[in-house]
């Protein structure tokens, strides 16, 4: 009888601890959240359903169970849900972690939350929920030690009573639309490792006594927040601080000199602020500093000396402020430097000669500034330089031989410098390079017989002193869309092979020698907006078929030599806005309808044999205009006609 008595017992118990509030199982609230979190386009969660077994929910993606088979985990991850965060997630009384993240939640966070009181973890970040943040739930929710709400759509306020979470660890409400000051009170939060501020609409000043989380790790502010003054001195007490944000959000003022004491810092990013004033040497005794960006501000004077102890420092960012003097030696004895961004300031000298010696270099960017003297030898040493970008400076002598084997290069811009020698070989093959800007320089020699960079997009060697024929070879640089030749002394013939090229939409030969007629393969290139010739000795026709160029928006065949009629066909050129055949050797009527009615005259000048449409008829001259008469014949005639004139007066 007792032993009866004891086996109900248990049952009911057992029945009990699988029964929530209101009656409901956890397997039907369960059951009941998906109903919600599964919106009317979203998928997921297919598993979830009905069962006879009491146990089945425990099984479910994304839930775990404690031994008595009660929720205590709920995370759902990655999954495309588009529904929103029923008020029954409230009755899952023992759960303590609740991530639900990148599955275009919307709706807003309901307040039955707050009933969740043994809750550690609160994720529910990169959804689309919106609201103000309930801070009601602050008052029961004593246990909790994660709350990130990243990229979402709250608004209002930061909320001021997380202050009193003690246990908080992680308090991340960036990617919002908070608004208002930075409360002082988040300085209570002592056990606080990581605060995220960044990407909201915040205001006021930076408040000093956050210097008091001495347990912080990490700090993000910046980004669409607009704050009054700049770094609080006091912070540099957050001497546990490794990751310090403040990236574009307004900062003015100078760098505290205190940020030296950081010596845990690993990222200091600072970029696109108002500071103004000289880098603190002090900054040079964060040996732990890995990246530092201090780009697009208003600093000045030079690179202290104290940074050739930062020895860890990879990514060094100093681009767009009003730096002056040398790049110091000791650049190049940094051991992990990988990324050199000081483009758009004052430098001058020469750049470290042993520049690329530690063989990590990836990228160097030091254009507009004013350097001169060789490029470096050592850049691709290591074989990993994928960006170098000289651009408007003053470098001289010849392109290192060995960036023609550098197989990692992606972007190669050497324009508006004094470079000479010639173009080195390889330089066009490169595998991955897909920009190589070497125009405005000084370089001679020919074209190399050989191209096939097939990554090529970009390909400028315009205004140089680049002689030879265009080799056939051309047409392997099959994704290029932007070939500038220009202003060079190529001779020959445009090759046919050069119109094979199906993305290309810019063709600049420009001020070159070039000869013959213009292929007739040219209406193959119908991705073609821009097309220049201007200023060679081709002769011929205009071939009929350039009218198939549908998408051509600017042709130059100016000062060349070219007869014959214009095609009527390119009046239905419905794209082309830009059109000069000006000084050519052209006969017969301009075409007068489609787009040639928008055209003046400047287009069609010094084409003597060329007649306007209002003509009614256009008169053949008497001198073929594809036989030039010597201006000695000229001058004869001028002579016969005077010596006649005068021996009839005497008569």
């Amino acid at each position: 009888m007792a032993y009866n008595s004891l086996l109900k017992l248990s049952l009911l118990a057992l029945a009990f601890s699988h029964t929530c509030c209101y009656g409901y199982t956890e397997l039907e609230l369960l059951l009941k959240l998906k109903a919600s979190l599964v919106g009317p386009r979203g998928t997921g969660l297919e598993d979830w359903k009905h069962s006879s077994s009491p146990t089945s929910h425990c099984s479910f993606v994304g839930v775990s169970c404690d031994v008595s088979s009660r929720v205590n985990s709920l995370n759902i991850s990655l999954i495309p849900l588009f529904g929103s965060i029923p008020p029954e997630i409230g009755q899952f009384s023992q759960l303590q972690t609740l991530i639900l993240t990148h599955s275009n939640l919307s709706g807003t966070l309901p307040p039955q939350v707050t009933n969740l009181t043994s809750l550690q973890v609160l994720n529910i970040s990169n959804n689309n929920i919106s609201g103000n943040f309930p801070t009601i739930m602050i008052n029961k929710m004593t246990q909790l030690k994660v709350i990130d709400v990243f990229n979402n759509n709250f608004s209002g306020p930061l909320p001021k009573p997380l202050a009193d979470l003690k246990l908080l660890k992680h308090l991340n409400l960036g990617g919002n639309y908070f608004s208002s000051n930075i409360p002082s009170t988040y300085s209570e939060l002592q056990s606080l490792e990581y605060l995220g501020l960044n990407g909201n609409s915040l205001s006021g000043k930076l408040p000093s006594s956050l210097s008091q989380l001495l347990n912080l790790q990490y700090l993000y502010v910046g980004y669409f927040n607009i704050f009054e003054g700049g770094i609080p001195y006091e912070w540099g007490h957050l001497r546990s601080l490794r990751v310090f944000d403040a990236g574009s959000c307004g900062l003015s003022g100078t760098l505290p000199i205190t940020l030296g004491h950081l010596r845990d810092l690993e990222l200091l990013y600072l970029q696109h602020n108002n500071i103004t004033g000289h880098i603190p040497a002090e900054l040079g005794f964060l040996s732990n500093l890995v990246q530092l960006d201090l780009s697009h501000n208003s600093l000045r004077g030079k690179i202290p000396e104290s940074f050739s102890q930062l020895m860890k420092l990879e990514i060094f960012s100093l681009f767009n402020n009003r730096f002056d003097g040398s790049v110091p030696d000791f650049i190049s004895e940094l051991p992990s430097l990988r990324k050199l961004l000081i483009w758009s300031n004052n430098f001058n000298c020469q750049l470290p000669e042993n520049l690329g010696q530690n063989g990590k270099l990836e990228w160097v960017d030091v254009a507009n500034n004013q350097i001169n003297g060789s490029i470096p030898k050592q850049l691709c040493r290591g074989g990993k330089l994928q960006g170098l970008i000289l651009f408007h400076n003053s470098f001289t002598g010849p392109i290192p031989a060995d960036l023609g084997t550098c197989k990692s290069l992606v972007r190669v811009r050497l324009a508006s410098n004094s470079l000479n020698g010639s173009i080195p070989r390889g330089i066009m093959n490169l595998p991955k390079a897909n920009i190589i800007e070497l125009n405005r320089n000084k370089l001679v020699g020919e074209l190399p017989s050989v191209i096939s960079g097939n990554s090529l997009e970009t390909l400028d060697l315009s205004n140089n002193s680049i002689s030879g024929r265009i080799p056939s070879s051309i047409q392997n640089l099959f994704r290029v869309q932007k070939l500038c030749l220009g202003s060079n002394k190529l001779t020959g013939k445009i090759p046919d092979e050069l119109f094979s090229l199906k993305n290309i939409t810019t063709i600049d030969l420009k001020e070159n020698y070039l000869s013959g007629e213009i292929p007739v393969s040219v209406g193959d290139c119908t991705s073609l907006m821009s097309l220049d010739f201007s200023k060679n000795n081709l002769s011929g026709i205009i071939p009929h078929e350039i009218s198939k160029l549908s998408i051509l928006s600017s042709l130059n065949l100016s000062r060349n030599h070219l007869t014959g009629e214009l095609p009527t066909e390119m009046q239905d050129m419905t794209s082309l806005i830009s059109l000069d055949l000006s000084y050519n050797n052209l006969s017969g009527k301009i075409p007068s309808g489609g787009q040639f009615s928008f055209f003046k005259t400047d287009s069609f000048i010094g084409n003597p044999n060329l007649c306007s449409p209002s003509q009614s008829t256009c008169a053949a001259t008497s001198v073929s205009s594809s036989v030039r008469r010597p201006s000695s014949y000229y001058c004869s005639r001028i002579a016969l006609l005077l010596l006649s004139s005068n021996l009839l007066s005497i008569f």
